[in-house]
């Protein structure tokens, strides 16, 4: 499984792929360096999101909206 971490600056703009991870521990981690990193370049409104695949084939760059899912730990 691979957890793209995604990040939108603007509330109407699309989700832009910013970061991979195999794992969902370090893909929160990830997330909440990018959203701080956006924050601090003026972008008061950014939003970050994780989005898991099945396969590391066709993880689509930009989203349209991301779907709720629940994260199921071991």
């Amino acid at each position: 499984m691979v957890h793209g971490v995604y990040l939108k600056n603007k509330p109407k703009s699309k989700w832009h792929l910013v970061c991979l991870s195999s794992s969902f521990e370090k893909a929160k981690k990830e997330e909440q360096i990018y959203l701080d990193r956006a924050k601090l370049e003026g972008f008061e409104e950014a939003e970050s999101a994780i989005q898991y695949f099945d396969s590391s084939y066709h993880i689509p760059e930009y989203l349209s909206n991301i779907k709720e899912q629940k994260i199921l730990l071991n």
